[in-house]
């Protein structure tokens, strides 16, 4: 018999984006540094966005590991 790898869930990758974003916001609401340091990367004057990612440590071991969430459980 074969098997029959199944379809990847939508709905779950649509919680997990979700869920990702909301965080992503609510920084770009809550934070000045973290929106001055987005708008900066955003609009180029920041083109690598070194300095985003190196002020805002927290948020780029937060984006690794739900990342790696996803590759493992959505199977990425």
């Amino acid at each position: 018999m074969e098997q029959v790898l199944a379809e990847p869930d939508v709905t779950a990758f649509m919680v997990w984006l979700g869920g990702y974003l909301s965080v992503f916001v609510l920084l770009l609401w809550w934070s000045r540094q973290f929106r001055e340091c987005f708008l900066d990367w955003i609009t180029l004057k920041d083109p690598f966005g070194l300095r985003f990612w190196g002020q805002n440590i927290l948020f780029a071991a937060f984006t690794l590991a739900y990342f790696a969430v996803a590759v493992l459980f959505l199977g990425g």
